[in-house]
């Protein structure tokens, strides 16, 4: 009765043909899906307009977007979370005995009845669609809520008292419970649908707070309270995946695991576990393990990415790019090693850790713990006949010096060093005791780089579903290219100051940071007040 009469009121609107709804019936008795969901998936009416029909069908108030409605901490707070995952609805609000409820489904009769058993409610419903409940649901009770209080509920049955004080074999068995291997499981499927290359696992005196990063920056997804009391077995869990020491507490361990998608992607996680005052901290850094590294897409202006690509082609000399942790460095470095790698060509890297593998070019993890140093790597690999080098990272004179030498001998070197500018990483070399003449002799060019988001193409910076409400989505590059010609090899030599040398690097063309930033800001692709966020007024 209620599927014709939808149908007849959907014809009546003229959203529809009779021969539309004929069809869809047929379909309907064959498949069992709902009238209006083969309409939709057909392409045969927006959902929005069949879920206002629904709405009048059903004498039910429409809401298109749940962000413009309040909800109610109380009324959040009053249902469980395996409730709400279960039945698929949010708890709007809460006035008495009356629970108003945000729903997808208006033919779900047995809703009602359900929270009125179980929660002691009378319920009003609104109506929405499935996509707004389910993005609320993820906002006010998180992506893990429902497992974490399926974990509390088994331990409750089982009679186990709420309590961190756990012995090493039950974290250990805890750890292996099919609950916890799906909580884990959630957190880092969530991060990375969410795009997030880092996952935070911090704990508290009384909380766990999940964190993750997000086109550079941290944000706190929502944690249950009750995750406090699991935490150990989270942190266990993620030992176990890693192959580390589940029984060590007291000093801070380092893996990586490998973990496959539903659709086939693999994915690399770098895991580090800190010992804090209040227990085990995590962070897993996620890293792709196929990455498309292309320096004409990677986002240098054309003029900038003529000059590049001239300079890596050079037989020998150093080519330096400098910035922050997470500036995109090594991305960068990886890129300019694939546009040069070649059959006929040796290339050897040393890094720690290894991010990206690369077919065609050697890699080497640095492990000091063996005395595998950067330095002692460097001098290996130069026995080894190579033509390119990478080093991860230059961290102390003696890498430094090698690193000179070796360009000095007909080798092209690439390397990163934590400067802030350009013209700061000649005085950085200065001051691990590298001479001004090796200096400018040897170093090609120097690139400071930062990372800028860029705003989101659906809504340009308001706030959207697309980008989670941030008005940001995606990052890109932003670069100063100091190229070391005769006049900066000359103030090197002369022992001139990073300003000085900056000064001249900027009369001969070179443009900062700001200002490459401002030409992203012109073209529309973010904002100013991103671009001061990650670097220095001049």
């Amino acid at each position: 009765m209620l599927t014709k009469l939808l149908g007849e009121l959907l014809v009546k609107k003229g959203l529809v043909t009779q021969q539309q709804i004929d069809e869809a019936l047929k379909e309907s008795s064959g498949s069992g899906d709902m009238l209006g969901k083969i309409l939709v998936s057909a392409g045969q009416i927006k959902e929005v307009d069949l879920l206002k029909v629904l709405a009048e069908q059903f004498n039910l108030p429409f809401v298109l977007r749940l962000k413009e409605v309040r909800i109610s901490p109380e009324a959040v707070k009053a249902v469980p979370a395996k409730f709400v995952q279960h039945y698929g609805f949010i708890p709007v609000s809460l006035e008495g005995q009356v629970l108003t409820v945000a729903v997808f489904n208006p033919m779900d009769v047995w809703l009602a009845e359900n929270i009125k058993m179980n929660l002691g409610f009378q319920v009003s419903r609104i109506l929405t669609s499935r996509h707004e409940v389910e993005s609320a649901i993820h906002k006010y009770y998180g992506a893990v809520a429902g497992t974490v209080d399926k974990i509390m509920e088994d331990k409750a049955s089982a009679g186990t008292k709420l309590t961190k004080d756990e012995s090493v074999e039950d974290i250990e068995k805890n750890a292996d419970e099919a609950s916890v291997i799906k909580l884990v499981n959630q957190i880092i499927s969530e991060a990375i649908k969410v795009r997030a290359t880092d996952i935070h696992v911090e704990i508290y005196v009384n909380k766990v707070v999940l964190r993750y990063r997000i086109d550079g920056v941290l944000r706190e997804m929502k944690m249950p309270q009750d995750a406090y009391y699991i935490e150990p077995a989270i942190v266990s869990r993620i030992k176990i995946m890693c192959h580390l020491d589940v029984v060590e507490h007291r000093i801070p361990q380092d893996g990586r695991a490998k973990v496959r998608l539903l659709d086939g992607q693999e994915v690399d996680l770098r895991v580090s576990i800190l010992q804090g005052y209040f227990g085990e901290n995590v962070v897993i850094r996620i890293l792709p393990s196929q990455v498309l590294l292309d320096l004409d897409n990677i986002g240098f202006q054309p003029q900038d990415l003529a000059t590049i690509t001239k300079l890596i082609q050079k037989p020998h000399g150093i080519i330096l790019i400098t910035g922050p942790t997470g500036s995109g460095k090594t991305t960068t470095l990886y890129t300019c090693l694939s546009r040069l790698n070649r059959k006929e060509v040796k290339i050897i890297s040393i890094e720690d850790p290894v991010e990206y593998a690369i077919e065609g070019i050697t890699q080497i993890h640095v492990n000091p713990k063996v005395g595998l140093t950067f330095a002692n790597a460097l001098r290996s690999v130069l026995r080894h006949d190579p033509d390119i080098m990478m080093i991860g990272e230059i961290r102390d004179p003696e890498t430094a010096d090698l690193a000179i030498r070796s360009s000095l001998t007909g080798h092209l070197v690439f390397s990163t060093l934590h400067t802030n500018d350009s013209a700061s990483g000649v005085a950085r070399l200065m001051d691990m005791g590298i001479q001004p003449y090796l200096l400018a002799s040897s170093v090609e060019v120097i690139i400071a780089q930062r990372l800028v988001r860029l705003l989101c193409p659906q809504c340009k910076g308001k706030g959207c579903e697309v980008c989670s409400e941030t008005g940001f989505k995606g990052r890109r590059p932003i670069y100063e290219i100091m190229v070391i010609d005769g006049d900066i090899r000359d103030l090197i030599i002369a022992h001139k100051s990073a300003q000085e040398i900056k000064t001249k690097a900027r009369e001969k063309g070179m443009r900062t940071l700001m200002e490459n930033g401002m030409l992203l800001v012109e073209q529309g692709l973010t904002s100013k007040e991103e671009i001061l966020r990650v670097v220095e007024l001049e």
